[in-house]
């Protein structure tokens, strides 16, 4: 892959007229076993809904096919 030759871009403002400031913010570090913890209890919860979700139409067609 070849790379493009520079352009100065001359439309683009000029540093000195920007007025962008980026600042780090320094944070704990996360609890990495509580976060594990939750994302499994999710995941199951999401599991269990899904499931009964799924049963409960089974029931309702099978109910339906034994009424007709």
């Amino acid at each position: 892959m070849m790379s493009r030759p520079y352009e100065k871009k001359t439309e683009r403002r000029s540093r000195e007229e920007r007025r962008l400031s980026v600042r780090g913010e320094h944070r704990p570090e996360p609890d990495v076993q509580m976060l594990t913890q939750l994302l499994i209890r999710f995941a199951l919860q999401d599991a269990g809904e899904a499931r009964a979700a799924s049963s409960g139409r089974r029931t309702s067609l099978a109910s339906a096919s034994t009424s007709s």
